[in-house]
């Protein structure tokens, strides 16, 4: 009789849909990005689900370019490039624009969508941390994509929110403008005042285009200090 092997590992419950969140909320906030390699059996650990949802979350992520798929090697974080996350920004901008000059022309889809008072859903903090900057950003430039109506729009925004996730957060804890530009960007989109939020949106983009070469060489200095020290996956200790 052959014996039969059972899998005692605690499942969470997720699937599909969810599993990808879960993979994709923790491959964009890891603390060290540039070039490290992402284990799928740990992972699938951490999260209770078994190795193949994993995979396939992981699969898809590198198929919408938050990740790398490397033949062969297995999956990895990308390394950040100054000129992708120029353009990222840039078409961030002009997807943003659009969206806007769509609401201004009267374009509004049926049943138009109220702008969320996103400050006052963070709660009564009296100081934002990163992740809940970046979060809120995110979702007050989805909500505005979706005024168009358009999927495309929506899952473009999307998309360069996961990708430029990481250079965003570590932009509003170096230089800590965020929360302001977040406030007065959430207030503006609130009072539906579209044409001052398009300069509020073009001063957003423009001052993180401008301090990205700063923003980069100190995420690679202190990348380098990671490596050199025995914290760092992968790195012998000396």
């Amino acid at each position: 009789m052959r014996a039969v092997v059972r899998n005692n590992k605690p499942t969470s419950g997720l699937q599909g849909t969810g599993v990808y969140e879960s993979v994709k909320a923790h491959v964009i906030a890891d603390e060290v990005p540039s070039g490290k390699r992402i284990l799928v059996e740990p992972l699938a650990d951490k999260l209770f689900v078994s190795n193949t949802p994993v995979r396939e979350a992981l699969i898809r992520l590198a198929a919408e370019r938050v990740i790398k798929d490397v033949p062969k090697s297995g999956f990895f974080i990308k390394e950040i490039s100054e000129s992708e996350v120029r353009d990222l920004y840039s078409l961030q901008g002009l997807l943003l624009a659009w969206s806007l000059g769509h609401l201004e022309r009267g374009g509004r889809v049926p049943g138009f969508l109220k702008p969320p008072d996103l400050l006052s859903s963070a709660g009564e903090s009296s100081e934002f941390s990163s992740k809940l900057t970046v979060r809120l950003t995110n979702e007050l430039f989805i909500h505005i994509a979706r005024q168009t109506g358009n999927a495309d729009v929506v899952h473009l925004v999307r998309n360069i929110n996961d990708r430029t996730y990481f250079v965003r957060r570590k932009d509003y804890e170096i230089f800590g403008e965020g929360e302001a530009e977040l406030r007065r960007l959430c207030e503006t989109y609130h009072q539906k005042n579209f044409a001052r939020l398009r300069g509020d949106l073009e001063a957003y983009f423009r001052n993180r285009l401008d301090r990205l070469p700063e923003l980069l060489r100190l995420l690679r200095g202190s990348l380098l200090r990671l490596r050199a020290s025995s914290d760092f996956p992968g790195s012998e200790r000396r």
